[in-house]
């Protein structure tokens, strides 16, 4: 069985984070190119297996992912011989690459993808990620078209797939036959295009006028939502020192190994949304790889880190806490200047 799937690929330069670097046509178009950011994660350390994930609530329709995980090499990338390729603290470049398919993950094994329709990936993504590593910094991520995949003929062994846990995108409707598209935070508007309103999500079309009397049950309805919002929220159980304490370690431990999108996965729903994993990286490691910190403080439902950046710089880090679903989350940041 063949099909139609869409290449990209998320690494990181050697003194940049992780990035989308290459992203579905469509993905881009709907300012959606971030979730291939948190939906590719290292399942297995098992050599030529390939992950299979659903993507929900960031597309119309089914989205699913099948990528496989890379050491990068200069010889892979045109870059020279086959050293292995590091950032600036001496860890080794992963490479998430992979195809996006309009499909969901269970009918996935189904097509009969083979190595060659994941080498095509790398095939098309080596120029952007050749840009990505002369530029020294973050690029904006090239658009992909569709290839054809799968149908493996005779002397093709297909891939070993192992199918992973969906991922769903905070906000999304994960409604079967319902999926609402849901735009990028405002804060990566300049590196996610497309059509958004002014808070940051893609617009809608306009719709007719309400009558004034509909207008008002709408207002005393959202009103009455967000009391019990603010309510419930506040009777929440109040994060213990020893639970902050912990949770600082946690995130100082994440930080010092390099990988940012693993310490934002630390911060409430709430920040997430308003504060895209691009801009947070910026804001907590500017330039930088990875960061040292430790707790200076802890007080209550706050917490003070002193950052030390790979660069050499010090920062000090505002932090405050909540109980989130059981867990401690942060849900503010202050990064001095």
């Amino acid at each position: 069985m063949a099909a139609t799937a869409w290449p990209y690929a998320v690494t990181r330069g050697e003194n940049s984070g992780y990035q989308a670097i290459v992203v579905p046509g469509f993905l881009d178009d709907a300012g959606q190119a971030y979730v291939l950011e948190y939906a590719s994660r290292q399942e297995t350390d098992e050599p030529d297996t390939v992950t299979v994930r659903d993507v929900l609530g960031a597309a119309a329709g089914p989205l699913s992912l099948a990528y496989r995980v890379t050491e990068a090499r200069a010889d892979r990338y045109g870059l020279g011989d086959d050293t292995l390729l590091e950032d600036g603290a001496g860890r080794a470049i992963r490479v998430f690459e992979g195809l996006a398919l309009r499909l969901p993950a269970d009918k996935v094994p189904s097509l009969g993808l083979t190595a060659a329709d994941l080498d095509a990936v790398t095939e098309a993504t080596a120029p952007a990620f050749r840009k990505l590593w002369m530029a020294g910094t973050r690029i904006d991520a090239g658009p992909s078209t569709a290839i054809p995949v799968g149908g493996a003929g005779p002397g093709r062994r297909p891939l070993h797939l192992q199918i992973a846990e969906p991922y769903a995108v905070p906000g999304g409707d994960r409604e079967p036959g319902r999926t609402v598209v849901r735009g990028a935070p405002r804060s990566d508007r300049e590196t996610l295009p497309g059509p958004q309103s002014s808070d940051g999500r893609p617009a809608e079309p306009r719709r007719p006028p309400r009558s004034r009397p509909v207008t008002g049950v709408v207002i005393v309805g959202l009103l009455a939502a967000l009391l019990t919002w603010y309510l419930t929220r506040s009777s929440g159980p109040a994060p213990t020192p020893a639970a902050v304490r912990s949770a600082v370690e946690k995130t100082c431990s994440d930080l010092k190994s390099g990988d940012a999108s693993r310490v934002y996965q630390e911060f409430s729903s709430g920040y997430q949304h308003s504060t895209g994993l691009a801009a947070f990286d910026s804001r907590l490691l500017g330039s930088n790889a990875s960061a040292s910190c430790t707790s200076t403080s802890t007080t209550g439902d706050q917490a003070v880190l002193s950052l030390r950046r790979a660069d050499g710089t010090t920062r000090t880090v505002d932090m405050d806490f909540q109980s989130e679903s059981g867990q401690e989350r942060i849900t503010a940041m202050k990064v001095s200047p």
